[in-house]
């Protein structure tokens, strides 16, 4: 995979006096690729120290790179498979990426909470909020329907409401005790 993103890279610098249209396209071609090493990377020391230890450094990075106030409230025992809560670490890892370059919002705050029964994820923001159903029916909302369906890899239902205050991404994991 690496070395084909290297190769469109070098393709692309050859084709920056072409068409904006060709150059356009060899950047999603890049971007895509791009996207499935991530999907395929494993934070080095996620299993080592846990979900909650990874979620709070990257609470902690996003804070000193962005100027933004991250909450967090989270009550877990680690009840999940470590698969299960890597896909819990994409999913808050997906949304606040989406906050930052989208919402306009200065803060955020990030649940995660053990209930009998039920695991609740939840990302709330102050931003200026958008259209769910147009968003997802664009074709550009890769980050959300990634979220989507990490929840339902994970036997979870993810709910998104948003409106000029705000918006919130609730997901339900339903879990055994």
């Amino acid at each position: 995979m690496h070395d084909s993103i290297s190769h469109e890279l070098l393709n692309l610098k050859s084709t920056l006096s072409q068409d904006t249209k060709v150059v356009s396209s060899k950047i999603d071609t890049i971007i895509n690729d791009i996207r499935g090493i991530s999907r395929n990377l494993h934070p080095i020391m996620f299993d080592k120290i846990g979900l909650v230890p990874n979620i709070e450094q990257l609470v902690e990075r996003i804070q000193n790179q962005n100027n933004f106030f991250v909450s967090t409230e989270m009550n877990y025992s680690g009840s999940l498979s470590s698969a299960n809560e890597l896909q819990i670490y994409r999913i808050i890892q997906e949304s606040l990426s989406n906050i930052i370059k989208y919402a306009n919002a200065y803060a955020a705050k990030i649940t995660l909470v053990e209930q009998p029964g039920n695991m609740l994820v939840e990302i709330k923001d102050n931003g200026k909020g958008f259209s769910i159903k147009e968003t997802l029916n664009s074709g550009k909302a890769f980050g959300l329907h990634n979220i989507i369906e990490r929840s339902r890899v994970i036997g979870g239902e993810a709910h998104i409401n948003s409106s000029a205050d705000g918006t919130v991404i609730t997901i339900n994991i339903p879990v055994k005790i």
